[in-house]
């Protein structure tokens, strides 16, 4: 008995509605062939998540989001129902993140997995985070960086006025200065040969110098050859010579003071002393009389006679 066309015509559309279907459910993350676990999570704002937005484990995906509800009666919350693959176990301490999947993708959930050796069973809640986007940190970065900026500006603004101010209040003494400056480059001018003069000066000393350092070494190496000398110049026989010379005259005066020497009984015997004075007189005294009378010591006599007695 052959089908008729009608029954054909049907069984296709089933066919392609069934894959239809299949093909949408594929698309949002549900798997028809598996058994999927549902879970709940809650979050007050949850721009940015929709319908079949991916719920990621480690980088991979494992489900999706299949529904959202808005819960005024658990104080304004927004309602996330989303299922994950029963292949993938989920302690019951894990934490479900809202957060931005890339720079410019949208968002997503992600599961933080627990330590807990107890899984969650279907239907539970999770417990939720946001995390913050890389817009919304940018965005309370560059509001950091523009207040600073403000203050920055507002500094600056400041500082110009302070500076403006000051130029005002001494322009008298800025030109002034400038007017000095000034004159004092027309003067460095007007002796700048006497600088350039002096400069050849000091070229001229410094060659000099060059030219002569060899004499100059052997004059420092001769000065120092012979403070070497002296520095080791062996003085104890100066020294010993010098000590014997004292000790003879140390002796010397010992023998004038004692009174066993002539010179000695001379300089301390008082007796002796007043008797060479005494005859040192009177043979003076004799010396004199024999000057001024010296017949009465000396007789000539040219015939042999002589005075009488």
């Amino acid at each position: 008995m052959k089908m008729r066309k009608e029954v054909k015509i049907g069984i296709f559309t089933v066919a392609i509605l069934a894959l239809l279907y299949w093909g949408i459910n594929f698309l949002k993350g549900r798997d028809l062939f598996n058994r999927n676990m549902t879970y709940y999570a809650y979050y007050d704002n949850v721009s940015g998540i929709q319908m079949s937005s991916p719920i990621i484990v480690q980088g991979i995906r494992v489900g999706a989001v299949t529904g959202i509800k808005f819960r005024p009666d658990l104080n304004n919350t927004v309602e996330v129902k989303f299922d994950v693959k029963s292949a993938y176990r989920v302690p019951d301490n894990s934490v479900v993140r809202l957060f931005t999947n890339g720079i410019m993708g949208g968002k997503a959930l992600e599961i933080e997995l627990g330590d807990s050796p107890n899984a969650l069973p279907d239907g539970a809640t999770i417990r939720s985070e946001s995390e913050t986007s890389f817009l919304e940190l940018a965005g309370s970065e560059l509001d950091y960086f523009k207040q600073k900026l403000d203050q920055l500006i507002s500094s600056l603004d400041l500082t110009l006025t302070s500076l403006n101010s000051i130029l005002v209040d001494n322009s008298g003494s800025i030109a002034g200065t400038l007017e000095g400056l000034r004159r004092g480059a027309e003067a460095f001018g007007a002796k700048g040969e006497e600088i350039r003069s002096i400069i050849d000066d000091i070229n001229e000393v410094t060659g000099a110098l060059a030219a002569n350092s060899e004499r100059i070494d052997n004059t420092m190496a001769n000065i120092e050859n012979v403070s070497g000398a002296l520095a080791e110049a062996d003085l104890s026989q100066t020294v010993a010579k010098l000590n014997g010379a004292i000790d003879e005259l140390t002796a010397t005066l010992a023998a004038v003071n004692s009174t066993e020497g002539s010179i000695g009984l001379l300089m301390n015997d008082r007796a002796l002393y007043d008797s060479l004075a005494e005859a040192s007189a009177n043979l003076s005294s004799l010396l004199e009389d024999l000057q001024n009378n010296p017949k009465r010591y000396v007789h000539f006599s040219l015939f042999g006679g002589g005075k009488n007695k």
